[in-house]
């Protein structure tokens, strides 16, 4: 028969804790992973959840669905280096419209922008770019949507290439986190111009004075225990926007939705009103005047 299928999101899992910055002298940090395969492989699991060694995992299940068996896995972005906001998502019918994808892809968070690409008529089918507004939700869409049928085709997700910025978004945050914390951890990489953080919040941006340092940044800091084992950042690069600092508006996922991609949408206090007005303690594109309780004590300028 087949393996027990094993969820892919087993809570339970972690990799072992790195020390940062990274481990020295002394070699590979802890003992209970077997030897470091680059990468690691996406069916890892601790020993004593996996299958029998002479059944390589999930190897009936992949024929199910195709060229396509990514839905059963998906790598969490506190450990994939290729994660991004950005989304690839080919075997698309050359037709499908701007709309339609937007309308598909929107269920999952803000899409900030979608670039079809329709080859010559004959010669393959189209693909696209979907960019998110954060990284958790490119992560929630490429989860839910792997392996699904839009049309008449499965289609293949994948993450995009990022394109480095001297802005960083920092996700997995939360009241146990700090602009002090995030400065002291952060400035290691190189000067940095300003840090946004209303205390509180699940994500942060961190602003550099050069790329070098927030390429550093995003290679390191991904997965960083911040908040404790269970609370590892995940990260990437951010748009670098005219006129300062931008609120991003909290995406509240449609009534009735489950799973655990939702969490870390919740705990945004305030409202969100156009003009990059944001009636939690923060006006305007320029100054950053709080109303009195701190909450945007969040604001560092280096």
């Amino acid at each position: 028969g087949m393996p027990p299928s094993v969820p892919p999101h087993h809570r339970d899992f972690r990799p072992p804790m790195h020390d940062y910055p990274m481990a020295g002298p002394h070699g590979p940090p802890m003992h209970h992973r077997p030897p470091m395969h680059h990468p690691p492989h996406p069916h890892y699991m601790p020993r004593p959840y996996m299958p029998r060694p002479h059944h390589p995992p999930f190897e009936k299940m992949e024929n199910k669905k195709d060229k396509f068996p990514n839905y059963l896995h998906h790598v969490q972005p506190e450990d994939d280096p290729l994660a991004t906001r950005t989304l690839f998502a080919g075997n698309l019918e050359i037709n499908i419209s701007d709309e339609e994808l937007r309308r598909i892809f929107g269920r999952y968070g803000i899409v900030e922008d979608i670039d079809i690409k329709r080859p010559p008529p004959g010669t393959g089918n189209a693909f696209a770019f979907v960019r998110y507004q954060t990284l958790d939700m490119a992560h929630r869409a490429k989860v839910e949507l792997s392996g699904q049928y839009i049309g008449k085709f499965q289609c293949k997700i994948g993450y995009g290439k990022a394109t480095p910025t001297t802005r960083v978004w920092v996700g997995g945050l939360g009241p146990w986190t700090s602009v002090a914390q995030l400065e002291r951890e952060f400035d290691r990489f190189g000067a940095i111009k300003k840090i946004e953080y209303a205390k509180g919040e699940p994500h942060a941006y961190i602003l550099y004075d050069s790329i070098d340092a927030a390429q550093a940044a995003v290679k390191e800091m991904r997965g960083f225990p911040l908040g404790g084992p269970d609370r590892r950042l995940r990260i990437d690069f951010a748009d670098v926007g005219p006129g300062g600092p931008f609120r991003p508006k909290p995406f509240i996922p449609p009534a009735g939705e489950e799973g655990r991609s939702t969490e870390g949408y919740e705990g945004y206090e305030g409202t969100w009103d156009e003009g990059y007005g944001y009636s939690g303690g923060y006006r305007g594109r320029g100054g950053h005047r709080g109303r009195g309780r701190g909450m945007y004590r969040g604001v560092y300028h280096g």
